[in-house]
């Protein structure tokens, strides 16, 4: 590598260390590992006893947004497409090794529906935890919803919807998600 190389490099290892060292500052509820790699952008909103936790070495990509009440417990070695969402208000557990492509959805809760006579926006919410396993592929633009389980090593194709549990090693696409293939 010449010089003009190594003189990027430097200056792009320390714009990563600056914005972690600033999201550790701002944001005192989240733990995030050594060698994390956060890109511009992230917004990050913990309420109450909301607690984020991010194993190392993970990436979180360009304007990711992250909305916790709850328990967000992430992996090391993890990768977040740009604009991915993550609302939890009751848990979320994403594996180590995993992608989660952009524009993916996650969120363990929902609108109440169930009292016709009660507007759905004054309804409780309804909420279940995730759990995403080891070694899952989340492709662009799909959506996880509350109380799903995606086991260790599973694909979710691009655009899915996910709304039960998914097996490991198996492939899902659709909408709702349905079994297509395995690995």
């Amino acid at each position: 590598m010449n010089e003009a190389g190594i003189a990027r490099r430097g200056r792009w290892f320390a714009r990563r260390q600056l914005r972690l060292a600033g999201a550790r500052l701002v944001h005192p509820k989240a733990r995030f590992g050594t060698r994390c790699d956060l890109r511009s952008g992230l917004h990050l909103l913990i309420l109450g006893r909301g607690a984020v936790r991010i194993g190392q070495s993970c990436v979180l990509d360009r304007e990711m947004t992250i909305e916790c009440r709850g328990s967000l417990l992430v992996g090391p070695h993890t990768v977040f497409g740009h604009h991915v969402t993550i609302g939890v208000r009751d848990s979320v557990q994403i594996g180590a090794n995993c992608l989660i492509a952009e524009l993916v959805s996650i969120r363990d809760h929902d609108h109440g529906f169930h009292q016709f006579d009660v507007p759905m926006l004054l309804q409780e919410p309804l909420s279940s935890p995730i759990v995403i396993e080891d070694d899952v592929w989340i492709a662009s633009k799909a959506t996880i919803t509350r109380g799903v389980r995606i086991g260790r090593g599973a694909i979710v194709g691009a655009n899915a919807v996910v709304t039960s549990d998914v097996p490991a090693g198996a492939i899902v696409g659709g909408i709702p998600a349905r079994v297509i293939g395995q690995r």
